[in-house]
């Protein structure tokens, strides 16, 4: 069985760029290397340009930190089995029908997930095993460099294994075990090691005679020294056999685990077919129990129970059970709200009254009260956003992320214990109080500074002022709001202003969240 091997190294200066470019394009010598062989460029070739330009052309003229991610090697391959079956320890020797299908399935691989990310490629073929190099600048959706969002978290390396391994699938090509504690080797000494011939030692002829007046010790520093590189080769396929060993172990045990699920769900299936015609309780059925010859086709079951039997909700509940079971029942009861569900008008969400009297009173509040600038006051009522309800209470405005209204937040000037309450026409789990700032207002958003109420954000916004770039700031009000995690994972920062707990919360859906203190420290302002 053939599998996968996808191999990454983060390449942080220009001189390891030269250094990684001079070893894959043979500009310096390399032990394990053929040199009559010729490697082949797969993805631009066509400018001319040397690894280091094409990387800085692709960078441009945005800034980043010192210590940021230039490029990423990638190195793509299969063992030894996929490339020659019928000759696994033949070094040198592989299927060309096999390497081209592998080589078409890899580019497509590479333009499909990255794009003009990849800025070069190339295939090796004057060693052992073929295998492909890659250079990718990793830029994130905003053209910015950020290796972090792309391959920062565990979960981001277990995606990279399971869509390249998709990609080959069809080869026959498999993926090793998700979690498996294999441990991992970079790139230089796996390809070094394991693309070597496998070593036998001669003793022989590899241990050298003692010469005239040398000491012990320094023979035995001589015998080291001419044996270590064959040794480290051999430690190296000793350990990757291992490595594969386990792997097929592995796979064993989740062919057997796989096999008992499907066993069960097999089981689970059949139960669910057999109770189908049950769970689709038919309205005919209904009227036959209820004794009834004639009825309307559009009549619905419960409701027919309750009118001929004259009966209240709950007794008809009673009855459905005590003839047709549980899942009867249940189904008959769910089509008969569906039904009612589907006759009334889905409701609109009504914004409390404002009340232009009360509003003075509102913002000499906010401004006294939690120090709120009363120009911040004035624009949040120009963009609708807070105003006075008619008793007195201020109003924050709710909104989904395509800014539509979902729903109001009640602040009481009153009651200090329960300062908030959710207006009763508002659809709490729809959207949140939301705004952005800074950035001369416009650009895109980089920064989300999460909140538990709308005081809160307006009182951190005020502290984070003035904003060098576009910052929103959205609330969560209880441990149950829903977080816009598709649209926070595409921001460079996700600044949670909460407690530990929720912060904890949070940063097991968003591994990039990170705590606001952390955030300060790093930099003075959003």
């Amino acid at each position: 069985m053939a599998f996968t091997i996808c191999r990454i190294q983060k390449i942080k200066s220009w001189g390891a760029l030269a250094r990684s470019e001079a070893h894959t394009a043979r500009k310096v010598y390399t032990p394990n290397a053929n040199s009559q062989i010729k490697n082949l460029e797969v993805v631009g070739n066509c400018d001319n340009l040397d690894l280091e330009m094409k990387v800085r052309n692709k960078i441009g003229s945005q800034k980043y930190r010192s210590d940021a991610v230039l490029a990423v090697e990638m190195l793509l391959s299969a063992s030894a089995e996929y490339f020659r079956p019928n000759a696994t320890y033949e070094g040198g020797n592989y299927d060309k029908q096999r390497l081209d299908d592998f080589v078409e399935a890899v580019v497509k691989w590479l333009d499909n997930c990255w794009g003009d990310r990849i800025v070069k490629a190339s295939l090796h073929l004057d060693e052992i095993t073929p295998h492909i190099h890659a250079y990718l600048v990793p830029l994130d959706e905003r053209g910015k460099l950020n290796c972090k969002v792309l391959f920062g978290t565990r979960v981001k390396m277990y995606q990279l294994q399971d869509s390249f391994a998709n990609a080959v699938e069809h080869l026959g090509i498999v993926r090793g075990v998700k979690g498996s504690v294999a441990t991992h080797t970079k790139v230089k000494k796996y390809y070094a090691a394991v693309n070597q011939d496998s070593q036998l030692l001669d003793l022989e002829r590899c241990i050298p005679q003692p010469q005239a007046q040398e000491t012990s010790e320094a023979y035995r520093q001589r015998v080291i020294k001419l044996l270590s590189p064959q040794l480290e080769v051999i430690n190296q396929q000793l350990r990757e056999r291992d490595r594969q060993n386990q792997k097929l172990a592995e796979l064993k045990q989740t062919a057997s685990v796989s096999e008992q699920l499907r066993y069960s769900l097999e089981k689970e299936l059949y139960s669910l077919r057999a109770n189908h015609s049950r769970q689709n309780l038919s309205l005919s059925e209904v009227a036959y129990e209820l004794g009834l010859n004639q009825y309307k086709q559009d009549d619905n079951p419960l409701l027919l129970v309750m009118s001929v039997n004259k009966c209240n909700f709950d007794d008809a509940v009673v009855w459905l059970r005590d003839r047709f079971g549980e899942t009867g029942m249940t189904h008959a009861v769910s089509k008969s709200a569906l039904t009612i569900a589907r006759q009334i008008q889905e409701s609109i969400f009504t914004a409390p009254t404002p009340s232009p009297n009360h509003l003075l009173v509102v913002e000499d509040y906010l401004n006294q009260k939690h120090s709120i600038p009363q120009k911040l006051l004035k624009s949040l009522q120009q963009r609708g956003l807070l105003y006075a309800s008619t008793d007195g209470n201020a109003v924050f405005i709710a909104r989904n992320l395509d800014g539509g209204t979902t729903g109001a937040y009640l602040y009481s000037l009153k009651n200090s214990e329960h300062e908030f309450s959710l207006h009763p026409a508002s659809k709490r789990s729809s959207g949140w109080f939301h705004l952005s700032v800074g950035g001369a207002n416009r650009g895109l958003i980089e920064t989300a500074v999460l909140n538990s109420s709308p005081i809160d954000a307006l009182k951190i916004m005020v502290r984070n002022a003035p904003h060098n770039h576009r910052t929103l700031y959205l609330t969560l009000d209880h441990e149950n709001a829903p977080l816009p995690s598709e649209f926070l994972k595409t921001l460079a920062n996700v600044v949670v202003a909460m407690s530990e707990k929720r912060f904890m919360s949070i940063r097991k859906i968003l591994p990039n969240a990170i705590d606001v203190s952390k955030y300060n420290q790093q930099q003075p302002s959003y």
